[in-house]
């Protein structure tokens, strides 16, 4: 079934990639994805529009946020939400986000960055990562993290790019 997806889909969206997921007794979810490139963000919301209806399932535009409770184990380091804590600086054109990561070195950035940008891609959903962080970068953690009003855990940086969201609404 899934290579007869795959090549229809391909045929008509030959950009795009789809993934399937079940949540829990609820209906199956075919996800159509963008793979975080922002310009065919346009294809993925038409190949929405053109899905059928159909009983048990929902069609859903970009990969949604998912659980922080993910730790991401690389042979001798392991990283998790925790390890994460993000400073932001909002723009005219996005938040500018600093992931600030536990045991980032030369040594350790290309495992520890790519799992970082696994998590914060998993905090925030594939919309909010590629439409709403205007630039991302990446700094060691410096221990312990105090927080302020620019700096916190990665866990609350959904609800911060919400609130960005919601305080443009409102101008």
């Amino acid at each position: 079934m899934g290579d007869e997806i795959s090549k229809a889909f391909a045929s008509a969206y030959p950009n795009l990639v789809w993934e399937i997921t079940k949540g829990g007794s609820g209906p199956w979810v075919f996800c159509v994805s963008a793979d975080g490139n922002r310009e065919l963000f346009p294809a993925v919301s038409q190949a929405v529009r053109a899905a059928p209806d159909l009983p048990g399932w929902i069609v859903q535009a970009f990969r949604s946020r998912g659980s922080l409770n993910v730790v991401s184990d690389m042979n001798v380091l392991t990283l998790g939400d925790p390890d994460i804590w993000c400073s932001v600086h909002p723009t005219t054109s996005g938040v500018d986000v600093t992931l600030h990561i536990k045991g980032l070195s030369p040594a350790t950035d290309r495992a520890l960055g790519h799992a970082a940008l696994l998590l914060l891609d998993n905090a925030v959903g594939e919309y909010d990562a590629v439409m709403k962080i205007a630039s991302l970068g990446r700094a060691p953690l410096a221990a312990p993290p105090v927080r302020r009003p620019d700096y916190f855990p990665l866990a609350e940086l959904p609800q911060y790019l919400d609130s960005i969201d919601e305080s443009s609404r409102g101008r």
